[in-house]
């Protein structure tokens, strides 16, 4: 049963169309100090040029309480040296009110050098529960009916390893009906080794090539609130400056992948065997870009951003490497399209961090949202078509030149609309970790930035919706998170799936929902399978809603 539910998902319907989307106009307003987010993020530098203090940190929305309203979690650092700051640092948890507006609630203040964040209920209890990654000890962050218990968590299950961490996710590798835990860590650096980096005669932060790589970390979850290491028993063994970690069923075999975004490196693309992964990047492809070069990568996301019925990857890089679209051709393989996407010009000078696939004009394709900065701060001395602060991006997916039928390579195109988005997207920050969620539950997609010692943004889509849209909700059988599942929605003749996974971006954590925007369609029908292969349909769903689907 389990192939030819495979089968309905590789060939999806092809019927070629042209929608005729109503117009509508599309803004963008930050409103995180009007909705009560008072969080500024504090690296911690003094003058010694840690380099950790280039790292930023990330974010997760999450619904903690079960109240169906989107709440933030918000990691912070703190100081490595000399005196503390008053008041201390710390990661903040906000109660979404459900009114536009957040409160500060009690609970999980981490004060560690926070960097990345995982939403996931792992134990299965029915509310999300926390991992925080750190420049030293992570956090494990369990939550019992709305309050969550202390970082010590962490110790106790087995997964407070202490290297230099940064995005973290949740995946039910083994198919066992549990979460299981990925980590990335970055580079072998502490504050006792660090190197003084000059560019010319200016002191600035190093390069991560300073510091030898790290491996990253694979946990099995024993049931019982204990994990075990299963790194390298489980073929994990290549070692890199981590960041980014997206996990996806790119070769619809009925398990969950791993793909590692390194600086600089190689990126790795773990395919599970079931048993155990196998690193297959030099041979599927997603290890380097077109020209076989590595490139320093740092947020990464899946997506079907041709509506093919395969889930793509998008990598983020570095300045003057420009960012990275993989096209997958539903045999495994990804190819470098970026040039013929139209990629290469918007993203040539950026320094890109945070990313997510998502529909931002609800028309049916998957957009593109990159939050941007450098990591150096006298970059401007050093180059002058560069800057520290740097403005983010939507880039638009133009689909309306897609011919479904046709055998040529895809037509298709992604325009930067971020001057026509409104103020929020003309202020340029040092953005780094980027969340993505329908945080005020109206069918439009809001994004959360964090930006390195600067205050978090809240930008709400304020699109003047013409078109429709669909919020997903499941819940798993056995695994409540449905972490895996796949859920396909057919619409006037147009085809889209999404998956439901943990990760992706840069250190942070997204709505758990699945968004579909559907253009004009009013009714679509829906097919999902669930983690354990089981199929469920439903047919003349209507739009507009949050669907709660629980797995029968």
């Amino acid at each position: 049963m389990f192939r030819s539910v495979c089968v309905l998902f590789l060939f999806p319907l092809l019927v070629a169309c042209v929608r005729e989307e109503p117009t509508q106009s599309l803004r963008f307003v930050d409103v995180a100090q009007t909705a009560g987010l008072d969080f500024v993020h504090y690296n911690g530098a003094q003058g010694d040029y840690f380099y950790v203090e280039t790292f930023g940190s990330g974010a997760a929305f999450l619904d903690y309480d079960g109240d169906g309203w989107q709440d933030i979690y918000l990691v912070n650092s703190t100081y490595l040296t000399g005196l503390a700051p008053e008041p201390l640092p710390t990661d903040k948890l906000y109660r979404n009110r459900g009114d536009g507006r957040f409160d500060a609630a009690s609970g999980s203040g981490d004060s560690g050098y926070g960097t990345g964040v995982a939403a996931a209920d792992w134990d299965n209890d029915g509310d999300q529960d926390l991992y925080v990654t750190r420049f030293g000890a992570n956090a494990l962050y369990r939550n019992d009916a709305g309050k969550f218990a202390d970082g010590d968590s962490a110790k106790r299950a087995g997964v407070d390893d202490g290297r230099w961490g940064a995005s973290c996710g949740f995946l039910d590798y083994d198919l066992d009906g549990d979460l299981d835990l990925f980590v990335a860590n970055y580079v072998d650096f502490t504050t006792a080794n660090n190197i003084i980096c000059k560019r010319g005669d200016i002191r600035t932060y190093c390069d991560p090539d300073e510091y030898g790589p790290t491996s990253d970390l694979l946990y099995r979850n024993d049931g019982q609130s204990q994990f075990t290491d299963i790194t390298y028993e489980a073929g994990i063994t290549l070692e890199g400056p981590g960041l980014g970690v997206a996990f996806s069923d790119y070769d619809w075999d009925g398990d969950t992948d791993i793909y590692v975004a390194n600086d600089g490196t190689l990126n790795f693309l773990y395919e599970n065997r079931q048993t155990h992964f196998v690193e297959t990047g030099l041979t599927a492809g997603g290890r380097y870009n077109q020209d076989g070069r590595a490139e320093a990568s740092m947020g990464v996301d899946f997506g079907d951003w041709d509506n093919d019925g395969n889930q793509d990857l998008f990598v983020t890089n570095f300045a003057h490497e420009t960012n990275t679209l993989y096209h997958n051709d539903g045999q495994g393989q990804f190819a470098d399209i970026s040039a013929d996407v139209g990629l290469f010009e918007p993203s040539y000078n950026p320094l890109g961090f945070g990313t997510k696939f998502l529909d931002v004009d609800l028309d049916g394709d998957l957009d593109l949202f990159v939050a941007n900065g450098h990591v150096l701060d006298i970059v401007e001395q050093i180059d002058s078509t560069l800057s520290y602060a740097q403005t983010n991006q939507i880039l638009r997916n133009e689909a309306n030149a897609w011919d479904a039928v046709s055998t040529e390579p895809n037509p298709r195109k992604f325009v930067d609309i971020s001057p026509t988005l409104g103020p929020s997207f003309a202020t340029p920050n040092v953005g780094r970790g980027a969340a993505l969620a329908d945080y005020d539950n109206d069918g439009d997609l809001d994004l959360l930035i964090c930006a390195v010692a600067s205050p978090a943004r809240l930008l709400r889509n304020d699109i003047d919706k013409q078109n429709h849209w669909l919020l997903v909700e499941l819940v798993g059988r056995q695994q409540r998170d449905a972490i895996g599942t796949l859920v396909a929605v057919t619409a006037g003749g147009h085809r889209q799936v999404r998956e439901r996974q943990s990760g992706s971006s840069y250190l942070s954590s997204h709505d758990h929902r699945l968004h579909f925007g559907l253009g004009a369609v009013a009714r679509v029908d829906m097919e999902v399978r669930w983690p354990d292969g089981t199929v469920q349909t439903l047919a003349d769903v209507a739009a507009d809603q949050i669907l709660r689907l629980v797995q029968p």
